[in-house]
């Protein structure tokens, strides 16, 4: 499995979608998601070696958004989920009462940047989630950071109506 999601890294940092519906770029960044029953999985790519984050909200705002982030450093792959409570303060799910929804995650940096592959339950339904069932419209948050603490802020975030 983790070969799979390897090469799988491998083939998002070398481009291997442009053009299809459910892959952009946006200043860098790299984003391609693709479901699977009841699992929606997304390929990110950051031209920096720092942390990826890709937040998900029914309106054009970070306040209030569903923000998956990743990063890789000496010790591996981490991933949280955070709900955005407000500007500059993100509040980790979990500390909030909600339930994890990623349920595997997968991260490598070299010196193009960073790829993080995440599959998130599209089942779990809570305060801090929004309907992400294939054909749904949403506002996708991305960003990325030069640094690998998430409490770093981002040096690119950009956000990207979508249709699942």
């Amino acid at each position: 499995m983790a070969c799979a999601l390897g090469a799988a890294l491998l083939a998002l940092s070398s481009g291997a979608s442009p053009g299809a519906d459910n892959f952009f770029v946006i200043d860098g960044m790299q984003v391609e998601w693709a479901y699977e029953h009841d699992e929606l999985t997304f390929k990110l790519h950051s031209p920096y070696q720092g942390w990826v984050a890709l937040g998900f909200n029914a309106d054009n705002d970070i306040v209030g958004s569903n923000l998956v982030m990743g990063a890789v450093d000496d010790e591996g792959a981490r991933v949280e989920e955070f709900y955005v409570v407000g500007h500059g303060n993100q509040q980790p799910v979990r500390e909030l009462g909600g339930d994890a929804a990623v349920r595997t995650f997968l991260g490598m940096e070299n010196a193009g940047g960073t790829s993080f592959h995440f599959a998130i339950n599209t089942q779990i339904k809570d305060a801090y989630r929004y309907d992400l069932r294939e054909g749904s419209q949403i506002w996708l948050i991305c960003a990325y950071s030069m640094q690998d603490d998430f409490g770093h802020h981002a040096i690119m975030r950009r956000h990207v109506q979508v249709t699942l």
